[in-house]
């Protein structure tokens, strides 16, 4: 399994607005929502550009799962 890298891009599936989160911070928030959490939902947060949930566009998760972004 490969390691991340430094930064985790994500994107607002909604207005495709596209950011990079430091992938320790994505991390961190990833192992601490571990406990009673949905974990087939990969890591989100809220877009600042309009009321949608920015989704990671490629991220190994916590437990190894991968979460990968793919245009509908």
């Amino acid at each position: 399994m490969k390691k991340n890298p430094d930064e985790t891009e994500f994107i607002c599936p909604k207005c495709k607005t596209k950011e990079r989160i430091p992938t320790e911070i994505v991390e961190m928030l990833d192992y601490a929502d571990q406990i009673g959490v949905d974990t087939s939902a990969p890591p989100r947060f809220d877009c600042e550009n309009c009321d949608g949930k920015m989704v990671p566009i490629y991220y190994i998760g916590a437990k190894g799962r991968i979460y990968e972004y793919k245009e509908n």
